[in-house]
């Protein structure tokens, strides 16, 4: 199983405000890549078209207001995984957010997807960042 985790980001908005930004997925597509060519949301769930990879329906499976948020593939993909989205309160109006992308690889989809997936997610969080503040 490799785990990525994206950089920490705090922002100054209270958990509740990041969690109900983050549990409205049309706000997603402030958040892509410049590889995601195309975004829309359809019964609950985000479907992304990104760049040399193809079609990937993510869904919110699992949520705990106001700090976590879990999304997984809904469609066929190579390999399983979800991405986590990890909201911490530090005071009352400020918070800190990760996100973690846990995929389950072999080596040889590990040496192909470790990268893109990184950037993706790092891509994300420093947007949202951009977002809140």
């Amino acid at each position: 199983m490799l785990t990525i985790k994206s950089k920490t980001i705090s922002t100054n908005k209270s958990t509740k405000d990041v969690f109900n930004y983050l549990s409205e997925l049309s706000n997603f597509e402030d958040l892509m890549p410049i590889n995601v060519k195309s975004f829309q949301v359809m019964n609950n769930q985000v479907i992304l078209d990104i760049q040399g990879i193809g079609k990937l329906e993510l869904a919110v499976v699992e949520s705990e207001s106001p700090h976590k948020i879990i999304m997984v593939p809904q469609n066929r993909v190579p390999f399983k995984f979800d991405i986590h989205w990890n909201i911490q309160s530090i005071k009352d109006n400020q918070s800190q957010i990760q996100a973690i992308i846990n995929a389950d690889l072999n080596m040889m989809m590990r040496m192909m997807a470790e990268k893109p997936l990184n950037d993706f997610i790092n891509s994300q969080i420093h947007k949202l960042s951009d977002q809140l503040s």
